[in-house]
């Protein structure tokens, strides 16, 4: 297998599975140096790496530097010399540089919706928009299936046993570039804790405060600890005054937004400050119309 396809088919792996990785690429050299134009190189957070640029000193830099743009989640630009003198900022001896583009490689978004509800036919809709793959997973067929949820990127059916509450394993890895919605009345509990004992980068429950709280005190029982719980978010959404079934979605889908920007959540006028705050104040726009 070449080069490029062994790297091509690991970062594809990586991305499948829910994992940010760097790959840093050699794109100009200049006289002697270990690897030519095009040599590649995948970069985990954990330092762990596949492929190479030529070991040493360069390779060694270059996972450094990559796991620092990992970090910034912002692609980086690097040149590396070879100084036939030695000194710090060498990276060998054979006197020449090269140049190292380092990109950022996401997954895309996931959004899991846990029950295939009334409310989860326009949150899987409203996803498709947001660029969000959007998987449904329910225990029943005449819930789950492509008519329902013809924009979904996959609808799925798990087995459930009501007398004993157990759900089969949710066969979709709950990263941090994954949200979980849970939005069922019939296995909430297993499905909130196989959500909470993973990573997710948000999770929302749709649950009144009674069923909320009955919920947490039996996982608290089961021993979950009351840390975990807190990255519940429940009632799952804004308050957007919502009350139809879209509506709901509308709300959620916008919390997960803000999660996923980093958004606060307010009206955009309280947040972009005084630019905004007196217009119809402003004495000059008041001349224009006076």
């Amino acid at each position: 297998m070449s080069e490029f396809l062994d790297i091509s088919r690991a970062a594809s792996e990586a991305l499948a599975r829910g994992e940010t990785v760097c790959l840093a690429t050699v794109v100009r050299v200049r006289g002697s140096a270990p690897r030519h134009t095009g040599a590649r190189l995948l970069v985990w957070p954990d330092g762990k790496i596949h492929g190479t640029i030529g070991g040493g000193t360069l390779e060694w830099r270059v996972v450094e530097d990559a796991r620092a743009a990992l970090v910034e989640g912002q692609p980086h630009f690097k040149n590396y010399v070879f100084d036939t003198r030695g000194g710090p900022d060498s990276v060998g001896l054979c006197g020449g540089s090269v140049d190292v583009h380092m990109d950022i490689l996401r997954p895309d978004p996931t959004l899991l919706i846990i029950g295939a509800g009334h409310i989860a036919q326009p949150l899987a809709q409203m996803a498709a928009l947001l660029d969000m793959r959007a998987v449904v997973v329910d225990d029943r067929n005449e819930w789950a299936n492509r008519d329902r949820f013809p924009t979904a990127a996959d609808v799925i059916v798990v087995d459930y046993e009501p007398n004993t509450e157990t759900l089969a394993p949710i066969p979709v890895p709950m990263t941090p570039s994954t949200c979980v919605v849970i939005t069922t009345w019939g296995y909430d509990l297993p499905a909130l804790e196989q959500a909470i004992a993973q990573n997710p980068a948000y999770i929302g429950l749709v649950a009144s405060p009674t069923k909320a709280r009955e919920l947490f005190k039996r996982l608290i029982a089961k021993g979950v600890s009351p840390e975990s719980l807190r990255r519940v978010n429940t009632p799952a959404g804004l308050d957007l005054g919502a009350e139809s079934p879209a509506e709901v979605a509308l709300a959620i889908l916008a919390e997960v937004l803000a999660v996923q920007r980093s958004g606060s959540g307010q009206f955009l006028r309280q947040v972009r400050g005084r630019k905004f705050e007196n217009l119809l104040d402003d004495t000059a726009l008041a001349g224009e119309h006076g």
